[in-house]
């Protein structure tokens, strides 16, 4: 998936809604992926993880405030440990990043064993490396070469102190020409000294390169598990169940980015359940029925499942997958010159490759709606007969007629089917600016299960009707359903 479906669908809303609160935590953000199905046992292990996280949470909330305090006061210092080798000789300022992680990573280490958590994430002591850069037992996060490395180091300093007082009371400029002198071979000295100890320092230092990196990836990890139990305690998330067998099922799921949009607009969100086998299955429904949200709530949560995530639903059954995509006629290759329908043909002949050699997810939102619709139709039998032959979880939202054969499972949206049309009429008549509103308003957007001989619900037309289309040209339409 692009990253503009992956914007469409909510899914970088998700992420961006993530607490992170250190470089290494962002940089295993950078890097998540979709688990693949040789790692399922690994998948299983990091929701345990996410899961002892969330009960932790809510049994230690100081705690995790602490951490959360420490975390934000580490810097990055990855590119350091890069460069970092047995040669390589640290400076002041590379000395004091480290100190500072120590530090850091000790404080952290030392709330993070009270709660005594049973999960993958352990952290190796830093003790040594404070120590080595903590001469006088001071714990600052500041450093300098101190004088409790060396006694050499000491004389030098103290004659250098004796002469800068002599020569801040000489007032014979030859006394203070040969006073300076004598300085500065001693700042000669004193770096000579320095140097010896930063770089006797580096070597011993870098036996702990590991346990450095080692921690690295620790806190990164750690803050990512908690960023994931916060989300999943913000919005009431629940933990998926990874099935091997091929299939996906969701009971009442939710998409982040569409209740914010709604709770701005002042509307509320309605959940929408959905099953899904190997082979097809078709979401059926008038525009404005929901169903690209529906299909774009479904991939977000499938991939939000296979990445490690709680998911955003009351229930979750979500198969380990090769692949998943998402195909719709708004896509980045129109951009390139492409028309609406020669993206959609190219991405399936690139999504066709992977069906034929693996099983995974496939969906399509309005597969050929901008074509002549006799030949989308076509199309979209053709391309669900094709489906339908191998190990693909297909789920196609169109509403297009003559679709839906008896071996496909056939959603539809429930849309104005239950409303009172006389009812509603009247309340557009007194609103007759907010009229789309107060259609939207009364649109059911859940999903019930019907028949293959269920025909598509002619919702445009009751709408038409509702917002005062010319009484002739209903007449006609009319006219057109009956013969037709």
């Amino acid at each position: 998936m692009d990253n503009k479906i992956k914007e469409e669908i909510g899914f970088n809303y998700v992420l961006n809604e993530l607490s992170i609160n250190t470089p290494y935590g962002m940089a295993v953000k950078k890097k998540i992926r979709v688990y693949t199905k040789e790692e399922y046992n690994l998948l299983c292990n990091e929701l345990d993880n996410v899961e002892k996280i969330i009960t932790s949470l809510h049994r230690n909330k100081e705690a995790y405030s602490e951490i959360e305090r420490t975390m934000m006061e580490f810097k990055d210092i990855t590119n350091l440990v890069k460069r970092y080798n047995r040669n390589y000789i640290l400076d002041e300022v590379e000395l004091f990043e480290i100190k500072s992680f120590a530090i850091n990573t000790q404080k952290l280490l030392s709330t993070y064993k009270n709660l005594d958590l049973d999960i993958d994430i352990k952290f190796q002591s830093m003790k040594n490396i404070i120590k080595l850069l903590n001469p006088e037992n001071k714990i600052f996060h500041t450093f300098s070469i101190y004088n409790a490395y060396s006694i050499e180091l000491e004389e030098v300093r103290n004659k250098k102190i004796k002469l800068e007082k002599l020569i801040f009371k000489e007032v014979n400029q030859e006394r203070i020409k040969l006073l300076k002198s004598e300085r500065l071979d001693l700042v000669v000295e004193e770096e000579k000294l320095e140097s010896s100890i930063k770089k006797c320092l580096s070597e011993k230092i870098y036996d702990y390169i590991d346990d450095i990196k080692h921690n690295i990836d620790a806190i990164g990890r750690l803050d990512m598990l908690i960023a994931k139990g916060r989300m999943a305690i913000k919005h009431l998330a629940v933990k998926p169940k990874i099935m091997k067998e091929v299939n996906i099922c969701f009971k009442d799921m939710k998409n982040p980015k569409v209740i914010n949009y709604l709770r701005e607009n002042n509307k509320d969100y309605i959940p929408v359940s959905i099953s899904l086998e190997k082979g097809v299955t078709v979401i059926t429904g008038a525009n404005m029925g929901g169903k690209s949200v529906t299909i774009k709530t479904m991939v977000l949560n499938l991939l939000l499942a296979l990445m490690g995530f709680y998911v955003f639903a009351a229930k979750a059954e979500v198969a380990m997958m090769d692949f998943v995509y998402l195909i719709s006629d708004d896509m980045q290759s129109i951009s390139k010159g492409l028309s609406s329908f020669g993206a959609e043909i190219i991405k399936i002949n690139e999504a066709i490759k992977d069906i034929k050699t693996g099983n995974g997810f496939i969906g399509l939102d309005e597969f050929a709606r901008v074509t002549n619709p006799g030949e989308g139709v076509i199309l979209l039998r053709s391309l669900c007969k094709f489906l339908k032959d191998y190990n693909t979880v297909s789920l196609i939202s169109t509403h297009y007629d003559g679709i839906i054969d008896r071996d496909m499972k056939h959603y539809q949206v429930v849309g104005l089917k239950n409303v009172d049309e006389n009812n509603l009429k009247n309340k557009i008549n007194v609103d007759r600016e907010d009229s789309t509103r107060i259609i939207q308003d009364k649109m059911d957007y859940r999903l019930e299960i019907v028949d293959e001989h269920c025909a598509v619900p002619k919702d445009a037309i009751k709408v038409a009707k509702l917002l005062g289309l010319d009484e002739k040209i209903l007449d006609y339409t009319e006219a057109m359903i009956k013969n037709s």
